[in-house]
């Protein structure tokens, strides 16, 4: 039974206005993390497509942005914070927009220990702490307080989150374009990357690293319900924010191949190229400048992580997908409680599970965290028509054309890496997959007069 206080709580709503474009775009650029991003990916790349590296994360952004006007068309008629799982809710019924929201949330969850893992590394790197950098234990310890911390600033209200984004993210693209600039020059060349000659199924994978890369955009639509305008705010801040990564990624991993060749990132596509070439490209002063890049590129995505995944539990709650507790607001913050403190909880135990137990919690979860979010990617272009039908016409392009090739891009790549990424990464989403049903179908919906 709902208490008077669950139901105060639950009718509480986020602060309304407190964002511009400007702030959504950097929410939704840092919930990338750029630094962290490429620092992790790049090798594994260049492992899959040779040279062809800025090539394919050029084209990989073809489905993604498609993928962005979909949420732009549902966001129009819809924006809940809960993005994703109400628009599959409403277009395939409750038990599929449960498990696409548990996909979301497990993607999120899966990639904190990515960001955990890189922010404690670089931290003890930062300060020459080599021991406590290799070791695991120390890595525990200070991943763990990192979650914490960043779950405290995101739970102390959205505009001290989106202002500690613009900050943050300032100091990592300084240091992305300043390695980029220095890789061209000690590389002689920009001249235009080849072709390699791997298979089609290494492309495949490969467009599925870059998936990963761009992901977090969507973070810009998470924050919806606190948007000045919420129905085109974050459309536009997620479509400048792909713009700009399309860019900047290109820009970085084409200085990257051209300075250390195919080889030297293949060899270190396990590890992160920036840890390893920054002293020796940049010197030791430069190599601490772009490692505290890296650093707070890892620490900026932990916070807007933590946004969205709270927000869509929160929405999820408040359509009986997720207990009612889930729904509870600050009345000081105008954040999400439980959701925020429960995410935080589940992120800092899957890390001390995966952080104490693999040997290659970067490469395994990278290729696990990119299925997932391929899979939420392709349910939320197939809302599209559904979620429209009868309501197509004038709107062809929108409701019609550009999901359902966002939906084919999306299921090529799924089933041409299949092969590719190996049982690691099969095995974390498919148990991801299980206990998601048991945990979503467990749960008895609600009848109608209940909702």
């Amino acid at each position: 039974m709902t208490t008077t206080a669950d139901s105060r709580s639950r009718g509480r709503s986020l602060r309304r206005d407190a964002l511009g474009v400007g702030a959504s775009t950097a929410i939704g650029i840092a919930s990338t993390a750029p630094a962290y991003s490429l620092a992790v990916s790049v090798g594994l790349l260049a492992g899959y497509v040779g040279a062809a590296a800025p090539l394919v994360l050029a084209a990989s952004a073809i489905p993604v942005v498609l993928v962005a006007l979909c949420f732009r068309e549902l966001n129009r008629a819809e924006p809940d914070c809960g993005t994703t799982f109400p628009w599959t809710e409403k277009a395939f019924g409750l038990s599929v927009g449960r498990m696409v929201g548990w996909t979301t949330v497990m993607a999120c969850v899966l990639v904190m220990s990515n960001l955990a893992q890189v922010a404690a590394i670089y931290t003890y790197t930062l300060f020459d702490l080599d021991s406590a950098a290799e070791s695991k234990l120390a890595q525990a310890g200070l991943g763990t307080v990192f979650i914490l911390g960043m779950a405290v600033l995101a739970y102390r209200g959205i505009r001290i989150a989106a202002w500690t984004q613009v900050l943050l993210l300032t100091v990592e693209v300084i240091g992305l374009l300043w390695f980029a600039l220095r890789a061209f020059q000690e590389a002689g060349t920009v001249s235009i990357p080849a072709f390699s000659a791997t298979g089609e199924g290494a492309w495949a994978a490969g467009v599925l690293v870059a998936v990963f890369l761009y992901w977090g955009w969507d973070s810009s639509f998470s924050v919806n319900e606190e948007s000045r305008n919420p129905r085109r705010t974050p459309a536009i801040a997620a479509l400048i924010a792909n713009a700009f990564l399309i860019v900047l990624y290109l820009v970085v991993a084409w200085a990257a191949v051209a300075y250390a060749g195919t080889d030297v990132l293949d060899d270190i596509a396990d590890d992160d190229f920036f840890a390893i070439l920054s002293a020796e490209l940049l010197g030791t002063a430069g190599g601490k400048v772009l490692v505290g890049a890296v650093l707070v590129s890892a620490l900026a995505s932990t916070q807007t992580t933590i946004l969205p995944t709270a927000r869509t539990m929160l929405s999820m709650a408040r359509r009986d997908a997720f207990p009612g507790q889930f729904a509870r607001i600050s009345a000081r913050f105008q954040t999400p409680s439980v959701s925020t403190w429960a995410f935080a909880g589940a992120s800092v135990l899957v890390y001390l599970a995966l952080v104490l137990t693999s040997e290659a919690v970067l490469a395994d979860s990278v290729a696990a965290v990119s299925v997932l979010v391929s899979l939420y990617y392709l349910a939320t272009a197939l809302a599209v028509p559904v979620y429209f039908s009868g309501e197509i016409r004038g709107r062809v392009l929108q409701r019609a054309v550009v999901p359902l090739l966002a939906a084919g891009s999306f299921v090529v790549v799924l089933v041409l890496a299949v092969s590719d990424v190996g049982t690691g990464p099969l095995v974390v989403v498919g148990v991801t997959m299980v206990v998601g049903a048991v945990i979503m179908f467990s749960m008895k919906p609600p009848g109608e007069g209940e909702r």
